[in-house]
């Protein structure tokens, strides 16, 4: 964050209480200036005011080329000086503060939940999901996607093999051959699918919901059988 101590070529700084206002600050958020009357402001709204997802990240950063990223929901504050006009930096993050961090730390739990679990570009990997009596096996590989925009978004959909089928009968709602194939070897089906619940997702990792809560979801589906 930079703070100018003079006003537009080096003047002394107004009186803010000339006009009955309070400080107004500019904010620098990726080139564009953005007009801000409060003394804080949240990571949410710096990446709102920016027009990016908060999954992205938030870094603030200084004419020194000093970095720091800003965990969601933190309040920062914007030096009111003497009341007059203050540039104060933001970017972009590169994903790897919050998003990546954030699927790391549930691809932990998924493993502590369901053992050998896979993670490859945002996809995850079940290899042995215990399923039901009548599917014709007792385990089966479960694959799905993270979305961009996750946690704020629950994923969509799981993938299992294309030939599984309940009792000899193609599932409902399965499309076995996947339009948007997993990243993992063998011929891959979708069965579309939501998550059965209030997705209630919170900054912390286990506050809210998360991706073992989806992956857990699946069991209903397979109860249902065809």
């Amino acid at each position: 964050m930079k703070t100018d101590d003079k006003g537009p070529q080096g003047q002394e700084p107004h009186d803010k209480g000339a006009e009955g206002q309070g400080p107004k600050y500019t904010l620098d958020i990726e080139g564009k200036l953005i007009e801000w009357d409060h003394p804080t402001i949240t990571t949410e709204e710096i990446a709102s005011l920016g027009k990016w997802d908060l999954a992205q990240g938030v870094i603030q950063f200084d004419d020194d080329g000093n970095e720091t990223t800003l965990q969601p929901s933190a309040s920062i504050e914007i030096k009111p000086g003497m009341g007059f006009s203050k540039k104060v930096h933001w970017k972009r993050g590169d994903g790897q503060s919050l998003f990546d961090l954030r699927i790391h730390e549930e691809f932990a739990a998924l493993r502590n939940r369901f053992g050998n679990v896979q993670l490859t570009e945002n996809w995850i990997l079940i290899p042995e999901y215990t399923l039901p009596d009548g599917w014709g096996t007792k385990s089966v590989a479960v694959a799905f996607q993270i979305p961009p925009s996750y946690p704020a978004a629950a994923p969509y959909g799981f993938y299992v093999p294309s030939s599984l089928a309940f009792n000899g009968v193609v599932p409902g709602s399965f499309q076995q051959v996947a339009a948007n194939r997993p990243p993992f070897d063998g011929s891959w089906g979708m069965f579309s699918w939501a998550y059965d619940g209030n997705w209630m997702a919170a900054a912390e990792f286990g506050a809210g919901t998360n991706l073992v809560n989806y992956a857990d979801g699946f069991h209903q589906r397979f109860r249902e059988g065809a």
